[in-house]
């Protein structure tokens, strides 16, 4: 595979180790989720919160579960190896300090000049934070068929007094993702600097931290 720009010639065996590791962690966790869900529902403790593949007591539509997961897998596989090839142009002060990353995610474009340097980082901890994201609605769902109180429904409860069904389930996505992001960011990181990217642009000028 060549993507614009010859990106994938700056792929070393360790990025490739990475994304697969990824892929391979995603689909076991995914399993894991959809398992966990039908047991948390058969439970008749629990109901979907996600309305794409909910929408009532008892309703789980794992056909839709799997096929969104599926192009949710494509599309974070896809930026990940962009953003591995194009770790050369990451900011290094991102390496040093991931936490500068954590709330400057607000663009449209990853691709441009101006927000490469920011982008390719926040898409190298993306995938390790959606991974995060799995493992927690595993856990939280195994609670739920035991019968154990779980931290995650009271939270769903409350945020689905207060709006749209579609509206509470992203609201509550963006809650559960806020503290998993920033070690996720610090994983990518670590990563990063054991894999010894300059955090150099193309033309060997240090990128400029975009706020």
């Amino acid at each position: 595979m060549q993507l614009e720009g010859g990106v994938t010639k700056n792929l070393d065996p360790r990025h490739w180790a990475f994304t697969v590791t990824f892929m391979l962690a995603y689909a076991i966790l995914t399993a894991t989720d959809a398992a966990s869900t039908v047991l948390a529902i058969g439970s008749g403790l629990a109901q979907e919160a996600n309305p794409h593949v909910g929408g009532g007591p008892g309703a789980f539509d794992l056909g839709r579960f799997l096929w969104i997961n599926g192009a949710v897998l494509l599309l974070l596989t896809g930026m990940l190896v962009w953003s591995l090839g194009s770790c050369h142009r990451i900011d290094p002060r991102y390496l040093n300090r991931p936490g500068l990353a954590f709330w400057n995610w607000l663009y449209l474009n990853p691709f441009s000049d101006r927000n490469v340097p920011r982008a390719a980082f926040h898409y190298i901890a993306n995938p390790v934070c959606v991974l995060g994201m799995k493992g927690l609605a595993t856990g939280n769902n195994l609670l739920i068929a035991a019968g154990i109180p779980d931290p995650i429904t009271p939270l769903a409860r409350w945020i689905h007094a207060l709006a749209p069904v579609w509206l509470a389930y992203w609201i509550l996505i963006f809650i559960l993702w806020l503290p998993i992001w920033w070690p996720s960011l610090a994983i990518a990181a670590w990563f990063l600097r054991s894999r010894r990217c300059t955090g150099m642009t193309a033309g060997g000028i240090p990128s400029p931290v975009v706020p």
